[in-house]
């Protein structure tokens, strides 16, 4: 008897053990990074949920009992620039107390006295209303413990009828999901405004915590370990009702339309910059975030991930991957791959379906388990025992060019339109009155000059390290830390500006001597993180650029040069890390349009126009005493500054504030920062 055929149909079974064993791994691997909760399988699990509630599910009928006292433009237009007077808040109270709204919930904070009258007059609005809510918000550090707290003044939270934290909790993509129902501090729980306004539409004053929920009467709401709930959103802005609170104030609202409604009060104008990212839209007003999740708890609808919903997830985790291995133990791969496919589209039309009646089933497992399945579990047996690697080679070579094969192995990012954080220093240029410059002069001496002038900046940029972005008309764009990191990326990009101001020197006198009209620039810098990377259409139109508040605020800083008459103008995240390369003159602390943080700004002494060291010593003395209330002294001083250097504008700008401080003095807690008000 031949018995030849033995040794190959022992290698055959156990290959088959082997490609079973690979596939088991792989379905034991995705067990283990569910259970790792692997942050980047996570960011895309968090997609899928944003992307059931926007394309899938949809839009569902708000809690018919919520709504929303709108601080919006029209309110802006009519009672005046925001904040209000205290006293709109008291008429407002008693208004909503006349229609017998059954709570006021003020997402906002009064942490500052106003005056006695209009404090003591919207104190006894919310005494006599019985139902008014005050926001407080707390801070955290690293390890999400509390380290303070802002709220209203004392005798107003305790005028209220109660207080609640208005603290979000989004996800690193800066998208909300979820909500943080209890805050401890001090010993002591603290509830959101959202849970506040459902106890008091339900009726009820006490809730219980409990292992993974929180219990308010009926409601049995469930909450990961530190008490947050997933939010189930009802759809985009605008879903609850909104009465303008001037037309609120102003009696056009019927009565009735306000009975025993919840009324959260909040902002809903762009320029109030009260705007939080929710699966439905980048730009929902935090007041209706609040609203949702109250309307969650008092309508009970709840997302519910965990606990039985975990240990369904594992179960589909096995059966997804065992699945799709099978299917490649009965089809070839032609018919392996459409075949998981289509297992694939009826797991997710399930987990969809499931998500609809409140329960988050995961995708991402599932479908990475019965990928790996069929990849390695699959690709092994058509690899080793049918013997086809020449034809999958062969396949994948009539994809993808040598090219770009090579290029992928190289760099596998390079073709990708995402990106990464990146510590950089970013620099604005423009040309000082470069349109009328434009408009004087014919265009072909308009090019030619241009081109002069960004052929030497150019030059230095490059020399010194930088990045040139983009050209935006007569203005430039560079930066340095991207797409290599470099540690000194400051000291190089004010080294360039020391260079640039130097170059610019020597080409106005050189157009000077040549008769020709010279012109000045001006220059924005500053330091900080940015995300760097290719953007753009994938195959169409990419370029690898920075963006980010790093970027916007050295264009910010740029502009805000012409409102000193300056010609350079630094943020102090670059100051700090460059103070060695050349003197500067500490300037203003300013706070931008749109930003809550002030920052403190520095002109380079560089080039021709520098102040010597004694007349930067007696600006930053004046300085000084300007910002310690010393507005008379200051002002001697200054004078003394603008007489010696007449075409020095800060100088004149400060002797204007000192003058105008003396006959207005500010509030006690005067912080000595300039808010500007133009970009």
């Amino acid at each position: 008897m031949n018995s030849s055929w033995l040794p190959q149909w022992l290698s055959r079974i156990n290959s088959k053990l082997l490609s079973v064993l690979l596939a088991t791994i792989s379905i034991v691997a995705v067990l283990f990074l569910y259970f790792s909760q692997n942050a980047f399988l996570e960011a895309f699990e968090y997609k899928t949920y944003d992307l059931r509630f926007r394309d899938v599910r949809g839009a569902i009928p708000v809690e018919p009992s919520i709504g929303i006292i709108a601080i919006d433009d029209k309110s802006i237009a009519e009672l005046g620039r925001y904040p209000w007077t205290r006293s709109q808040y008291a008429r407002l109270l008693d208004k909503l107390r006349a229609a017998q709204a059954k709570a006021v919930l003020f997402d906002a904070f009064f942490p500052e006295r106003e005056d006695m009258v209009n404090d003591q007059a919207f104190a006894a609005a919310m005494k006599r209303s019985g139902n008014a809510v005050l926001a407080q918000l707390y801070d955290f550090d690293a390890d999400a413990q509390v380290i303070g707290v802002t709220g209203s003044l004392p005798e107003l939270e305790r005028a209220a009828t109660g207080v609640a934290h208005i603290n979000l909790l989004p996800d690193d993509d800066g998208v909300n999901r979820q909500a943080l129902l209890l805050v401890e501090s001090e010993g002591k729980q603290h509830p959101s405004m959202g849970l506040v306004a459902a106890m008091m539409a339900l009726e009820q004053k006490e809730y219980t915590v409990d292992s993974f929920e929180i219990i308010v009467g009926e409601r049995h709401i469930p909450v990961s370990e530190n008490n947050s709930m997933w939010v189930n959103f009802t759809g985009p802005p605008k879903g609850y009702p909104r009465y303008s609170f001037t037309d609120v104030v102003n009696g056009r609202i019927p009565a009735e339309e306000l009975r025993g409604k919840v009324l959260f009060v909040g902002a809903t104008a762009p320029g109030i910059y009260d705007l939080r990212v929710t699966p439905f839209n980048q730009n929902t007003p935090g007041v209706e975030v609040h609203a949702t999740i109250a309307d969650n708890i008092i309508s009970g609808r709840f997302i519910q991930q965990g606990g039985m919903t975990a240990l369904v997830d594992m179960a589909f985790i096995i059966l997804m991957g065992a699945l799709a291995y099978f299917l490649t133990t009965r089809l070839n791969l032609y018919g392996a791959i459409p075949a998981t496919t289509l297992l694939l589209a009826g797991y997710i039309w399930y987990a969809n379906y499931m998500f609809g009646s409140g329960y988050w089933i995961n995708i991402i497992y599932p479908t990475l388990s019965a990928i790996l399945a069929l990849l390695v579990g699959g690709s092994f047996r058509y690899l080793v025992l049918e013997k086809s690697a020449r034809e999958m080679r062969s396949m994948f070579s009539s994809y993808l060019s040598p090219k770009l094969v090579a290029r992928l192995e190289k760099d596998p990012e390079a073709a990708k339109i995402g990106g990464d954080n990146k510590d950089v220093t970013v620099l604005f240029t423009d040309i000082k009155g470069f349109t009328t410059f434009s408009e004087s002069n014919p265009p072909q001496k308009v090019v030619s000059r241009l081109n002069e002038y960004l052929g030497a900046m150019v030059q230095i940029i490059e020399q010194h390290d930088g990045t040139i972005d983009k050209f935006i008309g007569d203005a430039i764009m560079a930066y340095w830390g991207a797409p290599l990191s470099q540690p000194d990326h400051a000291k190089l990009a004010m080294g360039c500006v020391v260079a640039m101001a130097v170059r610019m020197d020597e080409l106005r006198a050189k157009w000077e001597s040549e008769g020709e009209e010279p012109f000045a620039i001006r220059c924005g810098l500053h330091s900080g993180e940015v995300v760097a990377g290719n953007i753009g259409l994938a195959g169409k139109k990419m370029e690898y650029t920075v963006i980010g508040d790093t970027v916007n605020l050295a264009s910010r800083l740029e502009g805000t040069a012409k409102y000193y008459g300056i010609t350079y103008l630094v943020g102090e995240a670059t100051y700090s890390s460059a103070t060695d390369v050349c003197r500067y003159r500490e300037l203003d602390k300013i706070r931008v349009v749109g930003k809550h943080l002030p920052v403190t700004i520095y002109e380079p002494q560089v080039g021709g126009g520098a102040l010597s060291p004694v007349e930067l010593e007696r600006f930053d003395s004046a300085l000084q005493l300007y910002r310690a209330r010393g507005w008379s002294e200051a002002k001697s001083i200054f004078q003394a500054l603008a007489t010696e250097l007449p075409h020095d504008k800060p100088t004149r700008l400060y002797i204007e504030r000192c003058e105008y401080f003396i006959e207005h003095p500010p509030v006690a807690d005067w912080d000595g920062v300039f808010n500007r008000a133009e970009k």
